[in-house]
């Protein structure tokens, strides 16, 4: 197991915490892994679940003082931010502030909530520059500008791209520079099982249930206890629970059972995303997406005839129900994707991954369309977190697809997710260290309000959302086929019955101030 952190003030004190609280706890805080061979109890002032960009970005963005334990439920690289191919949305430029946050709300059926819009966009520059500064590499032009693309739902190019392996080129990186850190230890092969809480008497007379730590074992069974100070949850989604997903099946929405248990808040469990292309295959695993800056860039749906019968950029949800209704009217299992129109360079540079699967599947896209079929993609629903990622729960956070923080609405835009992800997880960052009395080793660079020109388009969409969704509440918008066919699987896998590691086959607690009180509207 390797020595554990040093164990410091926070983590000493969340451990002495717990342990006066153990025993009128009582098997509350025991590990729900029978058999154990052995149990450990680790110290430490941040743990973090999961190893994607949230749970990365989250440890970058704490101060090499702080002791921080990761735990990968699987291997660190089987993660969905690795899997993400089209790239990551920024805000392009200073008019684009208001087409990308209009983007996000039609996309997500303004049921958004719009002062997490405002934050992701407004903090996406800054996001950007430090990725780049840890060495990620976007794909650039010939006077080395950062490169666009487009994809569904997109009013204009605003996406940054590594080939079609944009997130593995991310994740890879941050992980890269996680390893560098003294501070952090990751656990790979090692699964959640529960929090650890006690009752805070901070407050005379009015105690508060805390989290202070997760239990775990591991493959060989040992039992752990991780105390700390501040935990965060950035453990994935729920694809795993899907026959069909593009998800790795080790995404069984465990922060969300957990949460449930707990009395935690959870928030739109049955927003869940289809994405309209992955590759059809009559194969066992994981559904191979096909990059929806494919159709950005000028691929197009085509029926058994040949026949386009769609437009392939709009929202995905809307898009996903387009083709099963053309797979029912013709009876067929799948519709077909066509490269035609795409420059041959286009497809073997920029999408030279999917071009080298679809290969080893036997077909060319080069050369002919290829068949595509909807499959389970993204949660948008999830822990319901505040504008710093913080639950209900103190001292319990959530960030990446774990969380919800209305961002996404009820229906994602294409490539905000790793934005989202990196922007809740800093801010995360940031209030954790505001509670451990440290300082952030990255400051806030934007203001915590936006200002000027932007104020005035966000009371603006602001009011459009809240016309249109009360347009919808009081019309009763209709579902599409794509929205309504998962909540029925969604809400018994992360409400009707538990699930644990062996079923996996393979507001906050005080201050809620701005990060950095020097930035303001200049």
């Amino acid at each position: 197991m390797g020595a554990a952190p040093a164990e410091t003030t926070a983590s000493a004190a969340a451990r002495t915490h717990i342990d006066d609280a153990c025993e009128s706890a009582g098997d509350r805080l025991k590990p729900e892994c029978d058999g154990a061979a052995e149990a450990h109890d680790i110290a430490c002032d941040v743990v973090i679940v999961g190893c994607g960009v949230a749970g990365l970005y989250c440890a970058l963005n704490l101060p090499s003082t702080l002791s921080v334990v990761m735990l990968a439920k699987t291997t660190v690289d089987e993660c969905d931010s690795m899997l993400a191919q089209g790239g990551i949305c920024v805000q392009h430029d200073d008019a684009d502030y208001a087409p990308f946050f209009e983007d996000t709300l039609r996309a997500g059926h303004y049921e958004n909530r719009c002062e997490s819009v405002d934050l992701m966009i407004r903090a996406s520059r800054s996001i950007i520059s430090d990725l780049v500064k840890r060495g990620v590499d976007f794909e650039r032009d010939q006077a080395d500008n950062l490169r666009y693309t487009r994809e569904g739902a997109h009013s204009r190019p605003r996406i940054c791209f590594h080939s079609d392996i944009t997130g593995d080129e991310i994740t890879s990186t941050l992980l890269a520079r996680v390893r560098e850190l003294p501070n952090v230890r990751i656990l790979e092969h090692t699964c959640m099982d529960d929090i650890l809480i006690a009752q805070d008497d901070i407050k005379p007379h009015q105690p508060q249930t805390r989290c202070y730590g997760i239990l775990a074992h591991t493959a060989d069974g040992v039992q752990l206890r991780i105390f700390a100070g501040q935990t965060l949850w950035a453990c994935g989604g729920i694809g795993g629970t899907y026959p069909r997903s593009t998800n790795f099946p080790s995404l069984t929405g465990d922060a969300c059972t957990i949460a449930a248990r707990h009395g935690i808040a959870l928030e739109h469990m049955d927003y869940v995303q289809i994405h309209p292309t992955s590759l059809y295959s009559t194969r066992p695993g994981r559904a191979f997406l096909i990059s929806e800056s494919c159709r950005g860039e000028g691929a197009v749906l085509l029926d058994a005839n040949g026949n386009r019968f769609t437009d392939e950029l709009q929202p995905r949800d809307v898009v996903s129900a387009s083709i099963y209704r053309q797979m029912a009217a013709e009876g067929t299992d799948f519709v077909r994707l066509s490269f035609a129109n795409m420059p041959k360079d286009e497809i073997t540079g920029h999408f030279g991954n999917i071009h080298k699967r679809c290969l080893e599947e036997g077909f060319d896209i080069t050369r002919e369309p290829i068949p595509v079929v909807p499959a389970q993609h993204y949660f948008m629903g999830g822990v319901r977190v505040d504008r710093n990622s913080a639950t209900d729960m103190p001292g319990l956070y959530a960030a990446g697809e774990t969380s919800c923080n209305g961002v996404h609405g009820k229906n994602r835009l294409a490539s905000n997710s790793l934005l989202e992800s990196l922007v809740f997880a800093q801010r995360a960052a940031w209030d954790m260290c505001r509670k451990l009395g440290v300082k952030a080793p990255v400051a806030q660079t934007y203001p915590e309000q936006p200002c000027g020109a932007d104020a005035q388009a966000y009371e603006r969409l602001c009011a459009e959302a809240e016309r249109k969704t009360h347009e919808s509440a009081t019309q009763g918008e209709p579902q599409t086929e794509a929205q309504t066919r998962p909540q029925t699987r969604t809400q018994n896998a992360v409400h009707d019955r538990p699930l644990t590691c062996a079923q996996n086959p393979s507001p906050s607690d005080t201050d809620r101030t701005a990060s950095s009180k020097e930035v303001v509207c200049a």
